[in-house]
C-alpha cells in the first residue's frame, strides 16, 4: 500500500534531502535567467540571439557529457558524499561565472569563459541530479517513494514561483553579476543540509578496497544501462518521448521563453519575472496536484495526460504575441512539464533495480540535454525566420510527435506502477 502523501516528512534523512532540493529548484530560474538577459544586454545586436542559445548549448553539452557518467557514478559511490562533492565545486563555478559577468563585459575571451564555465557547471548539475532522484528510494523504500518525489515538487515549486517573480527585481537592484553571485547562498545552504544526513548507502556503492573505477569501469557500466533501458518497452518510449517533446518544445518556451516575452511581446525587464513566474505557479499546481495521487496507480494515463497538456500549452503561448497568451501558456507549460516529470520519475524509479538506478535515471535526464542543445539551431531558424514565425510551426509539431507516440505505443499509456514485477 502506497504512504499517505506525507508520511514521508516523518524521516528525518528525507526532510533534508527535501530542503536541498527546494532549494536547487530556486535556484534554476534566478541563474538561468540572469545569464539570458546578461548576454543579451551586452552581446552584438547582429548575433545576440545566438549568443542567447550558446547559454542553452553550452549546458545541454555539459549535460550529455557528463550526464552517463554521472549517473554511473551515483550507482558506485555514496551518494550522499557525491552530492556533497559536486555543490562544492558548484560554489566555485557559480563565483566564477559571477566574476566574469563583472568584469568580462563585452570581452571575446569573457564570453569564451563564460560558455566554458556554464558548460563544466551543467556537467556537475547533470551528475548531482540523478543522485539526488537515485537516493529518494534508498531514503524512503519503495511505499513511499511516490509521496516523496510528489513532495520533492511540491516544495521546490513553492519557491520557484517567489524566484521567478523577484529575479528582475535583483538583477535590478544589485545588476547581472550581483544576482548570479547571491545564488551561491543556495548552494551552501543545500550543502549544509545533505551534510546533516545519516545516509547509509547500499552494498552496491561500497567499491571494494584498492578497486579501480575510471574511465573503461564507467563506460561499460554505461553499457549495460544503456542496453537495459533498451530492452525495456515502457522506459524506452518513455526517454523517447520526452526527449523529441523537450527539445521541440523547451527551446522555445523555457531558454528562449524570457527573450519571446522581453522582444516579441513586449514586456520590460522589471516586469518580465511577473510572466514568468506563472510557469512556475503552473508547476505548483501540477506539484500539488502529483501530491493529492501519490497513490495513483496508472502514471502512465498521468504522463499522457502531462505531455498534451504542455504541447497545447505551447500552442497557446506562441498563438498570439499578447501578455495573456504568455501568462496562460505558462501556466500550462508548468502543470504539463511537472506533472510529467513527477510521473516518469516515479514510474522509472518503480520499474528499476536500485543497482542499476542512477545509470537509467541520467538517461531520462538526457531529454533536457537535448532539450538545451536544440536552443541553437532553434536561435539560428528564428535569426532567419523570426521568433514569430518559426515557433508556432515547433508548436504543432510537438503536439503532432506527442500525439503520434502515445497513440502507437499504448504499453507506455498503459503504464502502471504496480507492474514492476511484471
Amino acid at each position: 500500500m502506497t504512504a499517505p502523501a506525507f508520511a514521508p516528512l516523518a524521516n528525518r534523512d528525507y526532510r533534508y534531502l527535501l530542503a536541498g532540493f527546494a532549494i536547487g529548484q530556486m535556484l534554476m530560474p534566478l541563474q538561468f535567467i540572469t545569464q539570458i538577459l546578461w548576454v543579451q544586454q551586452f552581446a552584438p545586436k547582429d548575433i545576440w540571439l545566438i549568443l542567447v542559445a550558446a547559454i542553452a548549448a553550452s549546458r545541454g553539452l555539459g549535460a550529455l557529457t557528463f550526464g552517463l557518467y554521472g549517473g554511473a557514478l551515483a550507482d558506485r559511490f555514496d551518494r550522499r558524499k557525491l552530492i556533497l562533492a559536486v555543490q562544492g565545486l558548484q560554489v566555485v563555478g557559480t563565483v566564477g561565472i559571477a566574476a566574469l559577468m563583472h568584469f568580462a563585459t563585452g570581452n571575446v575571451f569573457g564570453y569564451a569563459a563564460f560558455f566554458a564555465l556554464t558548460f563544466v557547471t551543467a556537467g556537475l548539475q547533470s551528475v548531482d541530479g540523478p543522485t539526488r532522484l537515485a537516493i529518494v528510494p534508498d531514503v524512503l523504500g519503495p511505499d513511499q517513494t511516490p509521496a516523496g518525489m510528489s513532495l520533492n515538487q511540491v516544495a521546490g515549486q513553492v519557491v520557484m514561483p517567489i524566484a521567478m517573480m523577484l529575479t528582475g527585481i535583483i538583477i535590478d537592484g544589485f545588476g547581472y553579476a550581483g544576482a548570479y553571485l547571491f545564488s551561491v547562498l543556495g548552494h551552501l545552504s543545500a550543502i549544509l543540509f545533505i551534510n546533516l544526513m545519516n545516509y547509509v548507502p547500499a552494498g552496491s556503492q561500497h567499491l571494494s578496497h584498492g578497486k579501480r573505477y575510471g574511465f573503461g569501469e564507467a563506460f561499460t557500466d554505461i553499457r549495460v544501462g544503456l542496453g537495459w533501458a533498451r530492452n525495456h518497452p515502457v522506459i524506452f518510449w518513455l526517454i523517447m518521448l520526452l526527449i523529441l517533446m523537450m527539445s521541440m518544445g523547451y527551446p522555445a518556451t523555457a531558454s528562449l521563453g524570457p527573450t519571446w516575452v522581453t522582444t516579441v511581446v513586449n514586456v520590460p525587464i522589471a516586469d518580465m519575472g511577473f510572466v514568468v513566474m506563472f510557469w512556475g505557479i503552473g508547476s505548483l499546481i501540477g506539484a500539488v496536484a502529483m501530491a493529492q495521487l501519490a497513490s495513483f496507480e496508472r502514471r502512465g494515463a498521468l504522463i499522457a495526460g502531462g505531455t498534451i497538456l504542455f504541447s497545447i500549452s505551447f500552442v497557446i503561448f506562441v498563438f498570439d504575441h499578447t501578455k495573456l497568451n504568455a501568462i496562460i501558456g505558462n501556466v500550462g507549460l508548468g502543470a504539463g512539464m511537472t506533472i510529467t516529470m513527477v510521473s516518469s520519475t516515479i514510474l522509472i524509479q518503480h520499474l528499476t533495480p536500485n543497482e542499476m538506478r542512477g545509470r537509467v535515471m541520467s538517461l531520462f535526464q538526457l531529454n533536457m540535454a537535448f532539450a538545451q542543445l536544440m536552443t541553437m539551431p532553434v536561435a539560428m531558424l528564428g535569426q532567419w525566420l523570426t521568433l514569430p514565425v518559426l515557433f508556432p510551426i515547433l508548436s504543432f509539431m510537438t503536439l503532432a510527435v506527442v500525439v503520434a507516440i502515445l497513440a502507437t505505443q499504448l504499453q507506455l499509456v498503459r503504464a502502471r506502477i504496480d507492474s514492476a514485477g511484471a
